[in-house]
């Protein structure tokens, strides 16, 4: 525990506070982690130095608690991360009462080394609380000092995803908001998923379309092989396969933004099943079904689209992984779903090759030739798209960027993932019933503009929306939210 220290026994300061003593296993010296004079007053220093516009403190050092204590005092909105070293100086320190009456607060999270980023990544809720503040007990970082350097790596790798994440619901928290409730609107005239897989032929190989440039010269096989495939393709893919007179079984669709409708602006066949996602454009999935019929509602774990699928306690959306985001890994991810053993990808490059984005066929090579010129050609187009963001040239001479590469693994990894066994059974969903669970628990959260439950699975709804709009936006986001939630 602590290298060469761990927590050995409590003694009384001057003022008669109990105070913990850290023991080195090696020289049997005895260190306090709180002045042995008057460690409430020395609390309040600490407290001191903290800005009150800040609401999430990690604490690194649990000791006696009273440092902790003088920071809810001075501030009475923040939440507190406390980091010990091990469960079992943990479990020591709950001896002390205080430590023991902090541990029930519900502003303040108890944690060891090992659950730290967890931790955090489970409590920190940017969107809310704003920067994060690490604040060592200057005994316990000098005494545990290797913990306190892992404590800090671990808060590093959280803040990273969570400041990734954060980034993306800034961007498209309002669009996912308003996709979802309305796309819920259809929900109840969806197909039933448990019928499609029960009609589908398992043994067939699920052929996972991407819209890589590679896709081009894999045509002529998937023509050949037809019968043998069926076909998922992506929703950049579909229109490309189509032109082609290849007809896609299925197409996976997550993207929320508006520039996914030119994926649907071809015919749509009426023998293929358009799988989108809640959070996807609202446009794309009334188009669909206007001509169709054949759609089915999914979910990649935004809050409220999970909130809206396990409301009632059973499952009435297919639960779809999605990794870092990339609509290829959806698609895989129904494969695995229908039932699919044998699985192949086409035009998954996650690269670019031939000074080409995507495959012939897609919406964008329509637009930009429509805005070809003999100063802005179409080449011109393509290749300020592949530059937009710094690349990384590969060994076969394809070029690739960050964020593909981090798709690519992403996908690599989740084909090496053990499928978890679940119960795949999806209930009807009753637009009535959850509109009306929902307005409820959004009501009972908030008590006032600024009294409500951070804690409750109907706050967490609305944390992409309030990424979006800003800090201190909780109760416009609860507002736009519940008000656009009762005029569906």
């Amino acid at each position: 525990m602590g290298g060469n220290y761990f927590y050995s026994q409590f003694t009384e300061a001057k003022d008669g506070n109990l105070i913990p003593l850290c023991k080195n296993s090696v020289t049997g010296q005895e260190i306090a982690l709180h002045s042995k004079y008057n460690p409430l007053r020395e609390a309040e220093g600490f407290a001191a130095q903290i800005d009150e516009s800040c609401l999430f403190f990690v604490i690194l050092g649990i000791a006696g608690g009273y440092h902790i204590e003088k920071i809810l005092e001075k501030n009475e909105k923040c939440r507190i991360l406390a980091v010990e070293d091990s469960e079992s100086s943990l479990a020591f320190l709950m001896k002390l009462p205080l430590v023991k009456k902090l541990s029930k607060q519900k502003r303040i999270y108890f944690t060891d080394i090992y659950h730290l980023k967890e931790m955090l990544l489970t409590h920190y809720k940017p969107a809310i609380h704003g920067n994060l503040t690490i604040l060592p007990l200057r005994q316990w970082e000098s005494v545990f000092s290797q913990e306190a350097c892992q404590c800090k790596e671990a808060i590093t790798q959280a803040i990273k995803l969570l400041a990734a994440d954060f980034s993306v619901q800034s961007h498209f928290g309002k669009i996912w908001q308003k996709n979802i409730i309305s796309n819920l609107s259809l929900a109840e005239k969806a197909k039933s998923f448990d019928e499609v897989c029960k009609k589908t032929d398992k043994m067939k190989t699920a052929a996972i379309i991407a819209a890589g440039p590679s896709l081009d010269n894999n045509i002529s096989l998937l023509k050949k092989k037809r019968d043998s495939y069926y076909i998922i393709a992506t929703d950049t893919a579909y229109s490309a396969l189509t032109k082609q007179n290849i007809i896609s079984d299925a197409v996976v669709s997550i993207d929320g933004q508006q520039v996914s409708h030119e994926h649907y602006m071809e015919n749509l066949s009426q023998k293929t099943i358009f799988f989108f996602d809640l959070c996807a454009n609202a446009a794309s999935v009334r188009r669909a079904f206007s001509i169709t019929k054949n759609i089915i509602l999914t979910e990649s774990g935004h809050p409220l689209a999970q909130y809206a699928s396990l409301y009632t306690g059973k499952r009435t959306f297919p639960h779809l992984e999605a990794g870092s985001g990339t609509v290829t890994i959806a698609a895989a991810s129904l494969a695995k779903k229908i039932g699919f053993k044998n699985i192949e990808f086409f035009g998954a490059d996650f690269s670019y090759s031939g000074g080409r984005a995507y495959c012939k066929g897609t919406y964008l090579e329509s637009q930009f030739c429509i805005k070809s010129n003999r100063l802005a050609t179409a080449e011109n187009a393509s290749t300020a798209l592949i530059y937009r963001t710094p690349v990384i040239k590969k060994d076969d001479g394809k070029i690739t960027t960050e964020i593909l590469e981090a798709y690519r693994l992403s996908l690599s990894d989740y084909m090496n993932k053990k499928e978890v066994s679940e119960n795949t059974d999806i209930c009807k969903f009753n637009l009535n019933d959850f509109k009306s669970r929902y307005c409820n628990d959004l009501r009972s959260t908030f008590k006032s503009e600024n009294e409500y439950d951070e804690n409750t699975y109907a706050f967490t709804t609305l944390l992409p929306l309030c990424a979006k709009l800003g800090k201190d936006s909780c109760f416009l986001a609860y507002l736009k939210t519940l008000r656009y939630t009762e005029r569906v």
